[in-house]
């Protein structure tokens, strides 16, 4: 078997297997509401927070790291009735946050 005729197998495995991934990956959503609440795990972490979308639906979200916010400057969202939105992923029935801009 010639070089080239051993390695077409082993690209499409290797495609499939990008395919694969790609198809597993959690979908990202969106929500843009006013805060309602925000929980620390530190200075710089979130714990947790609450917005309430323009329909008036009340969103939880749990957060896991640094969503690119400190809970400070939430809370300066919060206080001024400015809006945010939050990038989450859905996992085990909680919403988790994994970005929010303003």
């Amino acid at each position: 078997m010639k070089p080239a005729n051993r390695l077409l197998p082993l690209l499409l495995l290797f495609a499939l297997a990008v395919l694969a991934g790609a198809a597993c990956a959690p979908t990202t959503k969106t929500v843009r509401g006013h805060v309602l609440d925000v929980q620390a795990r530190s200075l710089t972490e979130v714990a947790s927070l609450s917005l309430q979308d323009s329909s008036g639906e009340v969103w939880r979200f749990f957060a896991e790291g640094n969503i690119g916010f400190t809970p400070s400057h939430i809370r300066e969202h919060q206080m001024q009735g400015h809006e945010l939105t939050v990038s989450y992923r859905e996992r085990d029935g909680e919403l988790v946050a994994v970005h929010v801009t303003d």
